[in-house]
């Protein structure tokens, strides 16, 4: 499987002369005659988000791990590629305080920190390093332990931003000063959050601007869970695929009362219905994305939306595939999770996110303070260059969505092509 230019086209090998592609809005634009070297980042950057994988051979290396290509890659997706300017600030600290040779991660805020020191249990530690940022540092050398670290903080997207580790080291000296670039500073939360709600179909209020979309998917997750299972909810259930880390939130944060079941056809509307309703009062949660990841299927939320009000579970969905320009979703969620990075901040620039919580909804009062408790709320100088990108999403959004219909249109034709899988 390959994904190109930022989860823009998926190619899935069936035969050897068929390929089954699946076309979704691609982000951004790109002169196909230019050639982007491996690993040079999209945009010129510091706070890039994409880096260039240009050959097949390319990917395929990334995916094994190949030094090759790791060692290409100094800035991409900063939940998958630690940021240099990240990597340089936890060597300061870890100097600092005599901890040389240690393994760390960079943690805003108790509430994260702590549920990483739960998580993991023994064999990390804690040190408050600035106002609301924690150095949580552990041995190096113990391959399993950072390997479950660093994967809470990848499935969580508690991490630190790129933007804030610029800002702190430059406040020690490390660096001269910050990149310059476009942003709208004074009002940036209050017009992103109004933006986002008059997207969403909520008040702002209803609105949480989230460090990056996994997060907005953890807080979501941890708000349900809680309310739930104080009710006695115990059963969830996984509609269509979900993005990788997205399974793995279900999969490895779900308690051992809890249970986990998935229906991979989203669109078997019947069936759905059936399994929804054979749960009865245990059913906690059932969680879709719509479109859904990478098959682009769209579930009939409606109805899907009744059978699980009628049991009282809660209905999360994340939009993210199609985005929140594109498709209207709350009006049957109780809880929205999405990724702002691949639309709304449209230079490729900003890791972001976002939670919505339907106001009409039943569990509004259980998921709304309990969702404020869990969230990383997003860092200032991100917030600032999403409100100076948003303006320009909806144009992109439109021209990408033109972009994508021409592509499935002339794919749908092609003698090679065995089947388009397209939402539009």
């Amino acid at each position: 499987m390959l994904v190109c230019a930022n989860h823009g086209v998926v190619f899935q090998c069936l035969e050897a002369r068929q390929i089954e592609i699946i076309p979704f809005q691609c982000v951004h634009t790109m002169n196909s005659l230019r050639h982007f070297s491996l690993g040079e980042p999209c945009p010129a950057s510091p706070h890039a988000v994409v880096s260039s994988l240009p050959t097949m051979a390319d990917v395929h290396a990334y995916e094994q791990h190949d030094p090759r290509v790791v060692k290409a890659l100094e800035s991409g997706y900063p939940r998958f590629v630690e940021h240099p300017f990240i990597k340089e600030l936890i060597y300061f600290y870890l100097n600092r305080a005599g901890l040389e040779g240690c393994g760390a991660v960079l943690i805003p805020g108790r509430r994260a920190t702590q549920d990483l020191v739960d998580y993991i249990g023994q064999g990390v530690s804690t040190l408050k390093v600035e106002d609301a940022l924690f150095l949580v540092y552990f041995d190096r050398s113990d391959e399993k332990l950072s390997h479950l670290v660093r994967k809470f903080v990848q499935h969580t997207g508690c991490g630190i931003s790129s933007r804030q580790a610029e800002d702190i080291t430059v406040g020690h000296g490390l660096r001269d000063a910050i990149f310059e670039e476009a942003s709208i500073n004074l009002g940036a939360q209050n017009k992103v959050e109004s933006d986002l709600a008059a997207l969403i179909g909520c008040a702002t209020k209803d609105v949480l601007v989230c460090a990056c979309g996994m997060n907005a998917f953890y807080a979501g997750f941890r708000a349900v869970q809680e309310a739930q299972l104080a009710k006695g909810r115990t059963k969830w259930l996984q509609l269509g695929w979900l993005y990788l880390d997205s399974g793995c939130v279900l999969k490895e944060f779900l308690s051992e009362s809890e249970v986990l079941e998935c229906c991979y056809n989203a669109t078997d509307t019947e069936s759905l219905i059936e399994k929804i309703e054979s749960f009865g009062d245990a059913l906690a949660c059932v969680v879709v994305e719509c479109p859904t990841n990478p098959l682009v299927q769209v579930s009939e939320l409606g109805r899907i939306a009744e059978a699980v009000r009628r049991c009282g579970g809660v209905l999360m969905v994340d939009p993210t595939i199609g985005s929140i320009y594109n498709v209207d979703v709350l009006a049957h969620a109780d809880i929205l999770v999405t990724s702002l990075t691949k639309y709304a901040a449209c230079k490729a620039d900003v890791m972001i996110g976002a939670l919505a919580i339907n106001p009409s909804s039943p569990h509004y009062g259980d998921l709304v303070l309990r969702a404020s408790s869990y969230y990383q709320p997003a860092y200032s100088r991100d917030l600032a260059r999403l409100a100076y990108e948003m303006d320009k999403a909806p144009e992109a959004v439109a021209r990408m969505c033109a972009n994508a219909r021409l592509l499935a249109d002339f794919l749908s034709g092609h003698a090679a092509v065995k089947k388009v899988h397209y939402a539009g």
